[in-house]
């Protein structure tokens, strides 16, 4: 009994209004002192294909020790515009193209190596590649631009290659998880509409959870810097919007049950507060918990996931 009065003085002083500005005060404080504390946090590059200390990553880690190990071979492919053979004047022509890939090379290009039907050929030119394959795009990027400045009249030429397949995926998720975050608010803000019928009710749960998101992203990002760990801001961001989002719809929800039953708005909050927090703090901690589980059972996979997540879920 005593337990109950102890949160129904605290729910009430929370919500009143003095109280209510005093929470408002220290939220945004602690709001700032973490953004200041984790600001300039940035998440190590998202380029691992195995765990740190396995059989592959030490064979990585000892091909860096050859020489030219950071070199890669891209390709040149060059056929006729109408697909006939090509001539004598064609691979001439394909001939003088070779300064101009080894003045963006890492190496002496060779070629053109001429198929058997004599429809296509090959000009080989090494390259030093980036660190991942969104550093590497940029170099295959300057090559293309070079390549098509100077291809041949009546020739397609296209590069390609293993750098080059690299950089075209890198290219392929490029704008990804802005698109991903985008399309989440969006669902999320006809959602709000719909349940507030309201045009300024909504923005509120989704400016708090747009703050936690933010704040959430820069936390992982300082996790994923000290554990060394690997994941998808994207995927953090809808986690924390989901979450954020069903907590909000579960409070004020709650908060127009009561205002069926009092006239007073504060008490009704009040109310709302202290019967939906244990709820939410549940819900919450039940979901990190289980992704730390996740974390620790299979560590291999979660090092996409993992840590981060459930900060980021604990933030929200």
């Amino acid at each position: 009994m005593s337990g109950s009065l102890v949160r129904s003085r605290f729910s009430d002083r929370l919500t009143s209004r003095g109280g209510a500005w005093i929470a408002l005060g220290v939220a945004v404080l602690v709001m700032v002192v973490l953004f200041g504390i984790f600001g300039g946090a940035q998440a190590p590059a998202h380029t691992g294909q195995a765990p740190v200390g396995s059989e592959s990553m030490q064979v990585s880690e000892l091909m860096e020790q050859f020489p030219n190990a950071g070199r890669e071979s891209v390709l040149v492919v060059a056929s006729r515009e109408d697909g006939a053979e090509l001539s004598d004047a064609d691979v001439e022509a394909l001939t003088g193209l070779l300064p101009v890939l080894d003045a963006q090379a890492a190496g002496e290009s060779s070629g053109p190596m001429v198929s058997e039907d004599g429809r296509a050929a090959v000009l080989v030119t090494p390259i030093t590649v980036g660190a991942d394959n969104t550093e590497t795009a940029e170099v295959i990027k300057e090559l293309r631009g070079e390549v098509s400045a100077n291809a041949p009249v009546g020739l397609v030429l296209h590069v390609t290659g293993g750098p080059a397949f690299g950089a075209d995926v890198a290219a392929a998720f490029e704008g990804a998880d802005f698109t991903l975050l985008l399309v989440t608010i969006l669902i999320v803000a006809i959602l709000l509409i719909v349940t507030y019928r309201s045009p300024v009710l909504w923005l509120l749960p989704l400016i708090v959870v747009a703050l936690a998101d933010g704040l959430a992203g820069r936390v992982t990002a300082a996790a994923g810097s000290f554990w060394n760990l690997e994941f998808d801001a994207g995927i953090v961001s809808v986690l924390v919007f989901g979450a954020g989002t069903n907590y909000a719809l579960l409070l004020i929800s709650r908060y127009r049950e009561e205002l069926q039953r009092t006239e007073d708005d504060r008490a009704a909050l009040s109310t709302a507060w202290r019967k939906t927090a244990p709820a939410i703090l549940a819900s919450n901690f039940t979901v990190v918990l289980a992704l730390l589980t996740l974390l620790f059972a299979t560590i291999p996979m979660t090092r996409g996931l993992g840590v981060p997540a459930a900060l980021g879920l604990l933030i929200a």
